[in-house]
């Protein structure tokens, strides 16, 4: 599908979602091309418009490069961002004789909201929409980090709240309490359950990461091109701006994967904590059960000269020293402070 914007009595509007109106257009937006509208965009402006698979390669000589007089910009934006479940995808800027074409094949809502913002008043150069997208892609990151940081102080509460003593959690029940904040959730934590999330959000991370990486290298070779293409002060301004920003993403992404690799070890301890605590009620059991065991056993036997058996307190004197056997190197140990 391809759409083509323009400026028209000082306003920047929808031209037409046909290839008859590219001539008068500022912008061209192609979402999912096909083949015959690949091949239009070439005919029309003489380059080799890129596929995904090109779009997707890692190489720099295959993302940033310039070709017959057209400069082409790829990075990798963000969508479907309203849960974990992030999609990466390429998009592909090529800046063309004061025009500007997107090949992308996802429609993140960063795009839409600029083009609505756009609609409202003013008109536009190829190096501002450009921009302009930008600025709306790192925005969203910026969101999703932020987001991203919240959930993971949450689940850093479920993994050590839970399981600090009572005393502790009931200060901090009270101080949030006071604060407004109600009375966090004191129920035994899952930590199962804290692990599928872990790993979900370092797989945003990750993501995040990837998408900042590949904006970053796009606007240092944007800042390269603008001795060529002259887009202004302002515009320069707006893209060291933007590589700022981008750099200060990049350092707290990695922030909250450290964040995650400290979660993601607490919680593997936190688990080991718990195997330990059922390991060692079975070894009291075995404490507490193997002496009256080997007393039963004792007597169990099927000796015929044993004293005890014409005895007529012989009985309730097994049962004492079953019972005392068990109890008293249960003490013994409680005492040593073993258990």
């Amino acid at each position: 599908m391809i759409r083509t914007y323009s400026n028209e009595s000082g306003r920047f509007v929808l031209a037409g979602d046909h290839l008859g109106s590219m001539d008068t257009a500022i912008w061209i937006d192609v979402l999912r091309p096909t083949p015959d509208e690949e091949t239009a965009l070439e005919r029309a402006f003489n380059i080799g418009v890129p596929t995904l698979e090109e779009m997707s390669e890692i190489e720099l000589s295959s993302r940033l490069y310039s070709e017959d007089g057209a400069h082409f910009l790829t990075a990798n934006m963000l969508s479907r961002t309203d849960d974990d479940m992030v999609k990466v995808s390429p998009i592909t800027f090529i800046l063309i004789n004061e025009k500007i074409i997107t090949v992308r094949y996802e429609e993140p809502r960063a795009i839409d909201a600029f083009v609505a913002r756009c609609q409202k008043n003013g008109t536009y150069s190829a190096d501002q929409i450009l921009i302009g997208i930008l600025e709306g892609i790192i925005e969203r990151i910026g969101d999703l980090l932020e987001r991203a940081g919240h959930e993971l102080d949450m689940l850093s509460k479920k993994v050590f709240f839970t399981q600090a003593p009572a005393s502790v959690r009931d200060a901090a029940a009270n101080a949030e309490k006071k604060a407004g904040a109600g009375k966090p959730n004191t129920r035994q934590c899952d930590f199962q359950a804290v692990l599928v999330e872990v790993g979900h959000k370092g797989d945003l991370i990750s993501k995040i990461q990837d998408s900042l990486i590949s904006l970053q290298r796009l606007l240092a070779f944007d800042t390269s091109l603008a001795t060529e293409r002259k887009p202004g002060k302002v515009i320069d301004h707006r893209i060291k701006t933007l590589a700022t920003d981008v750099q200060a993403l990049r350092d707290h992404a990695g922030f909250l994967t450290q964040k995650i690799n400290f979660l993601l070890d607490a919680t593997l301890g936190m688990i080991n904590i718990q195997q330990t605590a059922i390991i060692k009620i079975f070894s009291v059991a075995a404490v507490v059960f193997l002496p009256p065991t080997l007393i039963a056993s004792i007597y169990g036997m099927n000796y015929k000269h044993m004293p005890e058996l014409d005895w007529a307190y012989g009985y309730p004197m097994a049962l004492v020293l079953m019972v005392l056997s068990a109890v008293l190197p249960y003490h013994f140990f409680k005492w040593r402070g073993w258990l």
